[in-house]
């Protein structure tokens, strides 16, 4: 199992893993991942330049994905809490695995091997949101001894429970 920096010819199956996603999340009656919000690749080309955009490859076949920032500007801005580690920290992002793929471990794994990245590179902290009824991720999140540290609000409206971990 290789967490690994996308490519041109990985777009297919990430667009595919946003649409599972989306429609999981539908199915749940959440608007996390819908309409103008469900994630597309319009900056796929800056993604790859900027080494942001990663793929969890397992036996050869690409499985799931998470974008890694070492910044955000609405952590920075649009908290109501406290982050419990100074900077610097990555920001996880867009995770989300093939619907085929479900249930065997990959959002654990991407969010350990991205944490792995994150020590590498000698970050203090990882930072992750999720919205307020995304129970599946909230609990993934807890398990992995993630902290709840308050709301963060997206483009200051879109309010999403934010959760960090020190390294």
């Amino acid at each position: 199992m290789e967490l690994r920096l996308a490519r041109e010819d990985d777009r297919e199956t990430i667009l595919k893993i946003y649409d599972d996603g989306s429609k999981k999340l539908k199915s749940l009656g959440l608007d996390q991942w819908q309409g103008k919000d469900k994630p597309n690749l319009d900056n796929f080309k800056e993604l790859i330049a900027n080494k942001n955009i990663f793929v969890l490859e397992d036996d050869g076949k690409v499985v799931s994905t998470v974008i890694i920032y070492d910044n955000d500007i609405d952590y920075e801005n649009n908290l109501d809490g406290t982050w419990q580690s100074p900077k610097p920290y990555v920001a996880l992002h867009r995770i989300g695995t093939l619907e085929s793929e479900r249930k065997k471990g990959y959002g654990r794994k991407i969010i350990e091997m991205s944490e792995f990245y994150a020590r590498e590179n000698n970050f203090k902290s990882v930072r992750i949101d999720t919205h307020r009824g995304n129970k599946t991720m909230q609990g993934l999140l807890k398990s992995l001894n993630y902290k709840y540290v308050g709301l963060v609000y997206l483009s200051g409206k879109n309010e999403r429970f934010a959760f960090e971990k020190e390294l």
